[in-house]
């Protein structure tokens, strides 16, 4: 009879340990499909949004008419105006920005894949140096400090200064370049590029959905691009704290309260349907929102938002 018992409870534990390790390569799988590139442009939009009315953003901007592109450029529109914030404290006029998610490596080789774009982007006018390259800097963000780069540059004769909490410069190259160490930088402010990350805390959440609770229209659909990001690649502790306090819930419930700007979906309507769709039914389905919820922020019936979840294969949580 023991031995049966002993038996079962191996068993049991056995399946488990399978069940955690199919639940950990699902969220890998999830977290690869991730958006994290426009996600970040939304964060730096957000993050820079006090100096907006001078600076003009450009998302993958396209080097050549085969795939070569920039992450984001963000233009200074008055060459003399001062930035606000501190990650634009290096800007001057062309200001490109290379972003790497939790799961990408920051290296030497990206180090150089910068520079040789800003240097694309120096001669693609049409007219000789119609951008000098003294109006260029290259800025390089990762949620985790790329220890090995940093030492790698210096053994290539590059130094490097510590200019603020997440932010550093490297001396001795081409252009002006910044790494920025999202984890790092100071959350009171830049809550919007720090909560860019896989390993979000309840404060930081809690910190983010606050700011993000005052914004209003276009600002508003930049968040929620960030917000899904974030949940989704958190979704396991995400899971732990609604369950243990309802506040998280109604705080994600009040920061999709709006209908997502139609504007925003011109010339992308059915591609970006099927991942709304998705997004809101991965919520309802890990029970962070309702499915009445999900269908008014998917613009769908509850019958045709239910029918799609199904289809999807998404489990609809029992009431």
């Amino acid at each position: 009879m023991e031995k049966e018992q002993t038996k079962n409870q191996q068993e049991k534990n056995q399946q488990e340990k399978n069940q955690q390790e199919k639940n950990q390569q699902e969220n890998q799988k999830k977290s690869q499909k991730l958006q994290w590139h426009p996600a970040f442009c939304s964060a730096l939009r957000l993050e820079l949004l006090e100096d907006a009315e001078n600076l003009e953003f450009t998302d993958e901007f396209q080097l050549t008419e085969k795939p070569l592109q920039i992450d984001c450029t963000v233009v200074k529109v008055k060459k003399d105006c001062k930035i606000k914030n501190e990650i634009g404290k290096i800007f001057r006029k062309h200001n490109i920005f290379e972003y790497k998610s939790p799961k990408d490596e920051l290296n030497i080789d990206t180090f150089y894949k910068a520079v040789a774009y800003a240097c694309l982007y120096k001669v693609l006018p049409n007219h000789v140096d119609e951008i000098p390259a003294e109006e260029i800097t290259i800025t390089l963000i990762r949620d985790r400090k790329p220890v090995k780069l940093l030492g790698e540059l210096e053994k290539s004769g590059y130094g490097y200064k510590k200019e603020a909490a997440g932010i550093y410069y490297v001396n001795g190259a081409m252009f002006p370049v910044q790494i920025i160490v999202s984890s790092e930088l100071d959350v009171d402010m830049h809550v919007q590029l720090k909560a860019l990350t896989d390993r979000l805390e309840e404060s930081l959440l809690r910190q983010y959905l606050l700011q993000a609770s005052t914004f209003e229209g276009r600002e508003k659909n930049l968040a929620d691009i960030v917000l899904q990001v974030i949940v989704n690649s958190n979704m396991e502790k995400v899971r732990e704290w609604k369950g243990s306090e309802r506040i998280m819930c109604e705080a994600l419930r009040v920061l999709m309260a709006d209908e997502l700007n139609e504007e925003r979906m011109e010339g992308r309507i059915e591609g970006q349907r099927e991942g709304k769709i998705r997004a809101y039914a991965s919520l309802v389905q890990d029970g962070i929102i309702t499915v009445e919820i999900g269908a008014e922020k998917a613009g769908m019936s509850v019958d045709d938002f239910t029918k799609e979840m199904k289809k999807a294969g998404y489990i609809i949580p029992a009431v």
